[in-house]
């Protein structure tokens, strides 16, 4: 990849990630506080789901932290079985 693509995809992923902050911190801290009548929450999922969604994210991301530690220390340990010591 050329210099130009990779800022082109840092850029994205920068700000990708900054509208995606941006609105859940909107969803998460200040709707609470907007009327329920308003128009501005058909913008946004119910509330419980700004919890939700989060827990499941991190519930998965630590599976899968932990399944590949495991992976690795299994086949570590195997392969310190076949080594004798003098």
């Amino acid at each position: 990849m050329s210099s130009k693509q990779d800022k082109a995809i840092g850029a994205t992923l920068l700000l990708s990630s900054a509208s995606l902050f941006a609105y859940y911190t909107i969803w998460a801290l200040i709707m609470p506080f907007v009327d329920d009548g308003h128009p501005l929450h058909e913008y946004f999922p119910d509330r419980k789901y700004a919890i939700i969604i989060p827990v499941v994210l991190l519930l998965f991301g630590l599976t899968v932290i932990f399944t590949f530690l495991a992976l690795v220390m299994i086949k570590s340990n195997g392969t310190k079985k076949g080594v004798k010591k003098a």
